[in-house]
């Protein structure tokens, strides 16, 4: 999981000129006329793999976090005989794969030579599973929270809205509420479930895995603080909360369809503060614009709308969304010193056009 700075632009990394060539039986993939290597020493493949990364160590904060609070409120957590097993064995598995030596990955780590890694089978486990993990760790907040904290905040975040605004956002947008419109809103905001999939393939498919490590942290941070604020501020959302009486249904083609499926895939968990949804769509496109532009302009209308969606179908408060785009703001601007100060390497900061 070293990110070390690399030469490379868009995940190529330049041929050696004529005359230089690698010493033979170095394994360093140095070139004589390089000068040595500054910042961070790169590690063999047997350090590399034999360690946990900064993205399992978020993981692995997470866990222990909410073991303890389901400990803690075991009196009303009736399940948590089972929970905290499954919380230690999963920790377990994860401290497991990061002391696993992966043979297959050859003499390089992935950061040092990206255009020569033949990745194994634990490799990509260890670099996908987290985002595997993620609806498993949000499913067992819909059990968790109203055991854990069990108060919704909906009535104190509407009002922060209507004191804010001077109106009820909700109410106001029912004024453009329309079949098309609101069609276009659901579709965008599904694109929340695929842009973190989306951007993370292309950065393997483009060998960039340095960079797939650094976005992989960046995502976990948002995903896990975002539901630390749940478990703080639990809330059901202004759909359930607002009175039928004071807006419209949203409807249209497949609309209904679409949101009865959310709702039965999701269930109601008490997931609006902060704004998930702002906080995750708003990283993917940090780490989009900052390795790989096409991408981030091919993301960004969607990831607008997406933003808009949130309200204007009523998922979430504009407080949320403030909320969700301070966490993520905060989370880029520190980023690159968690990363350092977590797993002391350095991040590429070329990007890919």
């Amino acid at each position: 999981m070293n990110l070390i700075e690399e030469p490379q632009s868009g995940g190529q990394e330049p041929a050696p000129a004529a005359g230089n060539h690698e010493s033979p039986g170095t394994g360093s993939g140095h070139r004589h006329d390089e000068p040595p290597e500054k910042g961070p020493r790169r590690r063999s493949t047997e350090q590399h793999s034999g360690r946990l990364g900064p993205a399992d160590k978020v993981v692995l904060s997470y866990l222990m976090i909410v073991g303890v609070l389901i400990i803690a409120h075991y009196s009303r957590v009736k399940l948590w005989w089972l929970l905290v097993p499954l919380h230690l064995l999963a920790m377990a598995i994860i401290f497991a794969m990061g002391r696993r030596i992966d043979p297959s990955v050859g003499g390089h780590t992935r950061a040092e030579r990206p255009d020569s890694v033949s990745l194994g089978g634990m490799s990509i486990v260890r670099s996908w599973y987290p985002l595997i993990l993620i609806p498993l760790t949000y499913k067992e907040l819909g059990y968790l929270i109203p055991l854990v904290h069990p108060y919704d905040f909906d009535r104190e975040l509407a009002l922060i809205d209507q004191r804010m605004l001077g109106v009820d956002p909700i109410a106001w947008l029912d004024r453009i509420n329309n079949p098309v419109l609101t069609l276009i809103m659901q579709l965008a905001y599904l694109t929340y479930y695929i842009m973190p999939i989306v951007l993370g393939i292309v950065l393997w498919r483009a060998r960039r895995f340095a960079d797939y490590q650094f976005f992989l942290f960046v995502i976990l941070l948002g995903f896990y603080t975002s539901y630390l604020g749940y478990i703080a501020v639990p809330a059901i959302g202004p759909r359930f909360f607002l009175d039928p009486s004071a807006a419209r249904p949203l409807a249209g083609p497949g609309v209904t369809a679409i949101r009865g499926f959310l709702d039965r895939m999701e269930g109601v968990t008490r997931d609006c503060f902060p704004s998930g949804h702002t906080q995750l769509t708003l990283l993917v496109l940090f780490c989009a614009h900052r390795f790989q532009k096409r991408v981030f302009y091919i993301l960004l209308p969607a990831g607008s709308a997406l933003i808009v969606s949130t309200v204007y179908l009523r998922y979430h408060y504009v407080i949320d969304v403030l909320a969700g785009m301070a966490a993520a703001a905060v989370i880029a601007m520190t980023a690159d010193w968690l990363f350092k100060a977590i797993d002391g390497s350095v991040v590429n900061r070329r990007a890919s056009v």
